[in-house]
């Protein structure tokens, strides 16, 4: 998908303090998000190993039904997508069963705008029992094939993710969380900008924001289409390669591994997931920590790592560009 255009989030006072935080994992739009992750080939050194299993485990024809529902395009349906108060997957499903059939019918013509539909989904938006029946099915078996098997890690990722914007908005307050979003946002009070496929304005309007961290949101952050439904901002979450097999990371493999080299890649690798002091780094890779502070250098001279001393120990962590390569960003820029 190219990034093209800027959403302009615009805030009021009342919508500062209606900004609000998922208490919980949304797995329909962890679904969502992933079906698209493997129909392009963003960000493969995180998801490259995830793309390869679920190829092993998903049926083609499951996945190109659902693909045709939901297309990694500038345009997907709302109805994937409804607000659960708990994002349990169960909910989330039943949510989609309980769709109003003007819905259906709306947003599917909407996408039928861009593309040509298959049968079973022209079915589906005449709100027919059985077609909605099956596009549930559907959703649930592709869960648990392609996203149950890696619910633990994905769970904990994202409550981390979710505890360090808490304690930000905590300390800070809305604002202070606005501007942490990441090297994708940028907070210009009023507004909220965003790196989007298109240019695009939501206005709040009081009704808050509720912002969702996502593992299988790739390069921009995501809102809904239907500006009647309640705001939601789906933000990407910097990730570390090995995720998927816990083992060594496999970074050698990818571009990054390509550009960087394998022990620079690593250890952007673990930046990513959190800020490590150099000792740590070394036990993590069983490398010398004179070996690592030879690459942090050479990742700091290059703008992908910070560095600061804590004690007698040098903190590294991701800038905003190391941050934005690892998860397969366009390079930050500071001014819009």
């Amino acid at each position: 998908m190219n990034v093209e255009g800027l959403l302009r989030i615009h805030f009021t006072s009342e919508d500062l303090g209606r900004l609000r935080l998922a208490g919980a994992t949304d797995w329909l739009w962890e679904v969502v998000l992933s079906l698209h992750v493997l129909q392009n080939r963003q960000s493969d050194l995180v998801f490259g190993r995830w793309r390869q299993h679920s190829a092993s485990t998903v049926s083609p024809d499951l996945t190109g039904f659902l693909n045709a529902v939901n297309p990694c395009a500038r345009y997907f349906p709302d109805f994937l997508t409804p607000m659960t108060r708990t994002g349990d997957i169960a909910a989330g499903i039943d949510a989609v069963r309980c769709t109003p059939r003007t819905q259906f019918s709306a947003q599917l013509t909407e996408l039928a705008r861009t593309r040509v539909l298959p049968s079973s989904v022209q079915l589906l938006s005449t709100g027919d029992k059985d077609a909605v029946a099956h596009v549930c099915r559907a959703l649930r078996s592709y869960y648990d094939a392609a996203i149950a098997p890696f619910r633990p890690r994905i769970d904990q990722r994202l409550a981390e993710v979710r505890a360090g914007y808490a304690r930000t908005m905590a300390t800070g307050g809305s604002e202070a969380l606005l501007r942490s979003l990441g090297p994708g946002c940028d907070w210009r009070p009023p507004v909220l900008l965003a790196r989007y496929p298109h240019d695009a304005d939501l206005h709040l309007d009081g009704r808050g924001l509720l912002l969702i961290p996502s593992f299988f949101c790739v390069r921009t952050p995501v809102t809904l289409v239907d500006r009647e439904l309640p705001p939601v901002l789906v933000l990407p979450v910097p990730h570390d390669p090995r995720w998927v097999s816990g083992g060594p990371c496999a970074a050698g493999a990818g571009t990054l591994g390509e550009l960087l080299g394998d022990t620079r890649a690593r250890i952007l690798g673990l930046a990513g997931t959190d800020a490590l002091a150099t000792g740590a780094i070394a036990g993590r890779l069983r490398i010398s920590a004179q070996t690592i502070s030879y690459h942090t250098r050479i990742l700091r001279d290059a703008g992908l790592i910070a560095s600061h001393r804590e004690g007698a120990s040098v903190v590294h962590h991701l800038t905003p560009m190391g941050l934005a390569l690892l998860n397969g960003l366009p390079a930050p820029v500071r001014h819009w």
